[in-house]
Formats: C-alpha cells, sequence, structure tokens
C-alpha cells in the first residue's frame, strides 16, 4: 500500500516537467512582507460532494491479538474557495469539508481469519484540505495537503470479548486481559481523534475529478483538552514556518512549488502521526496507547 502511495511523487514529477516552460513571473510576484498581496478574496462560493473507498490497516501497540485489513466507505460534503491561474500556472485552492464515513472488515477484499478481531468503526468529523497545483482549462493536477478533528466509535459484536468481571478477569490470560481492556476504552462511546491525509486530485473538467490519496488517522482513549490544546499548537507552527519556506519557493519557482509543498508539508504531518502513536499528545507526557487507522482512498468528486 505504501508503495503505491510514493508512486504519487513521481507523478508530480512528471507533470511538472509538462508544465514547466520559459515565462517571465516578475509580473506576478509577491511581496511578502505586504499583507495585501496575500488578500486573494477567497470566498466559499462552490459546493461540493466527494465519495471515497479505501482499504487498509489498523493497529495499536500494546495489543496482543490481530487487528484485520480494513476497507472504508466515505463521503464528504463541503465548500471549494479557489483561486486559479496563479503565476499563470497553478491553482490554489481551499476547501472545507465534513466528513462521515464505515471502515470494517467487511468492506474489504479479504476473509476474516479465525484469530483476527471483527469490528466496524463509525465516524465522523470537519476537516481543511490545501491544494496548489498545476492548472490548465483542460486538464489539472492538483497535489493536495488534508488535515481534521474526527469523532469515532467502534463497534464489536457481542461474542468478541463478552464482559466479565474483574475477579473473572484475573483467572483468564494476561494477553486476553490486556486486549480486553484496550477494547473496552473504545468500545461503544465516541473517542475524539486527528486525522491527516495527502494526495493528488486529476481535474479533467470543471467539475469533476477523480482522488487518490493516504489518510493516517489516530483514536484518543481519552481526551486530555490542554495537553492536546498543547500539542496541537506546536504541531500548526511548525507547519506554519514550514509553509511560509514553501511560499518563498514559489515565490521564486513556480513550478516547483505544488511539487515542494506537498513532499514536505506531508512528510511533516506523517512524522508527527508517528509520534502521536508513541505519545498521544506529543510532546507533552501522556498514554502511550492510541488506536490508529493508515487507509489508501481511491474516489470521485463533483464539484457545482
Amino acid at each position: 500500500m505504501i508503495r503505491r502511495f510514493a508512486l504519487i511523487p513521481f507523478l508530480l514529477i512528471f507533470a511538472f516537467t509538462l508544465t514547466a516552460q520559459e515565462k517571465d513571473y516578475s509580473s506576478h510576484r509577491y511581496d511578502w512582507d505586504d499583507w495585501d498581496d496575500w488578500k486573494f478574496e477567497f470566498e466559499y462560493d462552490r459546493p461540493f460532494i466527494e465519495l471515497n473507498y479505501g482499504f487498509g490497516n489498523q493497529s495499536h501497540e500494546n495489543f496482543t491479538g490481530d487487528l484485520p485489513q480494513v476497507g472504508l466507505l466515505e463521503i464528504k460534503l463541503g465548500y471549494l474557495k479557489n483561486r486559479s491561474d496563479l503565476f499563470g500556472i497553478l491553482d490554489d485552492r481551499k476547501e472545507s469539508f465534513f466528513f462521515g464515513s464505515k471502515i470494517s472488515k467487511g468492506l474489504s477484499s479479504s476473509e476474516l481469519k479465525a484469530n483476527e478481531l471483527e469490528s466496524t468503526l463509525w465516524r465522523f468529523g470537519f476537516s481543511t484540505r490545501k491544494t496548489l497545483g498545476y492548472y490548465s482549462e483542460t486538464f489539472s493536477v492538483l497535489p493536495y495537503h488534508q488535515d481534521g478533528f474526527v469523532w469515532s466509535k467502534l463497534e464489536l459484536p457481542e461474542h468478541v470479548f463478552p464482559s466479565v468481571n474483574e475477579s473473572d478477569l484475573m483467572l483468564l490470560h494476561p494477553d486476553y486481559v490486556n486486549d480486553y481492556k484496550i477494547i473496552e476504552r473504545y468500545r461503544d462511546s465516541f473517542r475524539f481523534g486527528t486525522q491527516v491525509e495527502g494526495g493528488i486530485r486529476f481535474e479533467f473538467v470543471d467539475f469533476l475529478s477523480i482522488n487518490a490519496g493516504y489518510e493516517a488517522s489516530v483514536i484518543f482513549p481519552r481526551h486530555l483538552f490542554w495537553k492536546h490544546a498543547g500539542s496541537y499548537i506546536i504541531e500548526k507552527a511548525g507547519e506554519g514556518a514550514l509553509t511560509f519556506f514553501i511560499n518563498e519557493i514559489t515565490d521564486s519557482t513556480p513550478e516547483a512549488g505544488p511539487v515542494v509543498r506537498f513532499l514536505l508539508l506531508n512528510a511533516y504531518s506523517y512524522a508527527f502521526h508517528i509520534l502521536k502513536q508513541e505519545n498521544m499528545n506529543w510532546p507533552f507526557d501522556t498514554e502511550n496507547t492510541c488506536l490508529t487507522y493508515e487507509t489508501f482512498k481511491i474516489g470521485v468528486t463533483f464539484t457545482f
């Protein structure tokens, strides 16, 4: 799965070679010290609907049992604001949307093995997706970076980890006790989490595009508001500094902007995702036990 996702940068480089050409950008350059140059007057003026199907893995560092591969069905409803024809060749967009999805073994193509945990995850949330891509009137290549918040509810059949009292737990195998306690923290209740996604969209006409992306999400066993807020501020501060650097590159060499932005922002977000797996509110000392999902997605977007 990761190998497939790794092909995306090569597609972007191919798009870069197609769009790169001799241009005089002097009349388009931004003075980064002048805020008026970045007042794009964005407006949310175009609603969109997106449908996705995906397949991936679920994991938990302390879970001793087997967690099977899962499939995903997802719908996104939101609004697009965009400024096309940036530097003559680039398309700068921002989308905000609500999403709902179902993740379960039943949606994957593989069969459930006897020792694998059967479960269904229902979730909803909201995200922001930012795109800087190569624009043309007939075909656009649009790499993106996305992040947001998600609330998830884990459901399991009654026969999976049936309820037992504390005294009975002491008589069971330690691995069972460990896995039972992990599952009970998530089971049948909504848990807060975060998700990031990187991918690429191919827009053939103004209202239709196909998408391929890779999502990494973390579900917290509990929400520690202040520590999470501190972690989130640190993450966003780093992302802001990185975005400023990327903007400088785009100002100097516009054709390189989408590729550099795609690689750096998504690599940064995935690195933070790994840190959250090990410590859910990094760098603050909290629990090291998060349920995580990593999913490769394909989909279609209708923009009205």
